[in-house]
């Protein structure tokens, strides 16, 4: 008895020891972003690019050197934005797409994509959100609750269902990044953004399952990166702290964590951690 004991405790050691060996390696790995970086002048589109998050993912994909459109609802702040890139990255080029995600329609958004027939995009990144209140469901208006599905669940959806066939019908590769948030696992007082941003996780879940199917794996990456507090962005301008990183480090975690090879994973390391989401 005691040698069976010993044979499974053994074997839940080197089981435990195999899935925090895997975790740790999934924040070590290099990044494959360069795979999307081919051909001549390759683009990628940043939704949500006027602020925070969004921003700072521009910022990084043009320090890799990828073209960037930038899309936001206010031109005047996208403006200010690519002021500053192009400064910052003379080399590069900017565009920006103003069009509000909270109301776009089908044909605004396939107008949108149509814009791009004349550069070579190679990715996308979902990355626009909104109707981040914190308040009881009974107290959030029709209106509310409207722009957040719009904002975080139907305009990712359509873009991503215009784009799709663009990618699939390329002979390279494509990156189809959304930004999910871990508040659609425990957000009490925000069901509805909640819910609404666990729809970009189940979406690429799913998806990402279509696309093997389909046989465009691994040619179409589809990846959706699950994040927690961070500051600068949004409303939260808290101080920066281990659990709490900054924008801007959070747009690094995010791109580090492309080729991974899972379809939903945690972006930065100590939210991981805050997660336990050690699997």
């Amino acid at each position: 008895m005691s040698s069976i004991l010993i044979v499974f405790t053994g074997a839940g050691i080197v089981f435990l020891f195999l899935r925090f060996s895997r975790f740790v390696y999934r924040y070590l790995r290099p990044s494959s972003l360069y795979q999307y970086h081919y051909g001549e002048e390759p683009w990628a589109l940043v939704t949500g690019a006027s602020d925070g998050i969004g921003k700072c993912l521009a910022t990084e994909l043009a320090r890799h050197s990828f073209n960037v459109i930038l899309h936001g609802r206010n031109p005047s702040k996208l403006e200010n934005v690519v002021s500053t890139l192009r400064h910052q990255f003379p080399q590069r080029q900017f565009r920006i797409a103003v069009l509000d995600a909270s109301s776009a329609t089908h044909r605004q958004i396939s107008d949108l994509v149509s814009s791009f027939d004349d550069i070579h995009l190679t990715i996308l990144v979902n990355n626009v959100a909104g109707g981040q209140i914190v308040q009881p469901l009974t107290n959030t208006s029709p209106d509310q609750v409207d722009f957040s599905l719009n904002c975080n669940a139907r305009f990712p959806a359509q873009l991503t269902r215009s784009l799709l066939p663009r990618f699939a019908g390329s002979k390279d590769r494509s990156l189809i990044l959304t930004i999910g948030s871990a508040a659609n696992t425990f957000a009490p007082y925000a069901s509805v953004y909640g819910g609404s941003k666990a729809c970009n996780q189940a979406m690429s879940s799913c998806l990402n399952i279509e696309i093997v199917a389909e046989n465009l794996a691994p040619k179409i990456e589809i990846l959706c990166i699950s994040v927690a507090a961070v500051t600068e962005a949004a409303q939260n301008k808290a101080p920066v702290s281990l659990f709490t990183p900054a924008a801007s480090t959070m747009a690094k975690a995010i791109l580090a964590r492309v080729g991974c090879g899972r379809a939903v994973v945690v972006g930065y390391f100590w939210h991981a951690v805050q997660l336990a989401d050690l699997v």
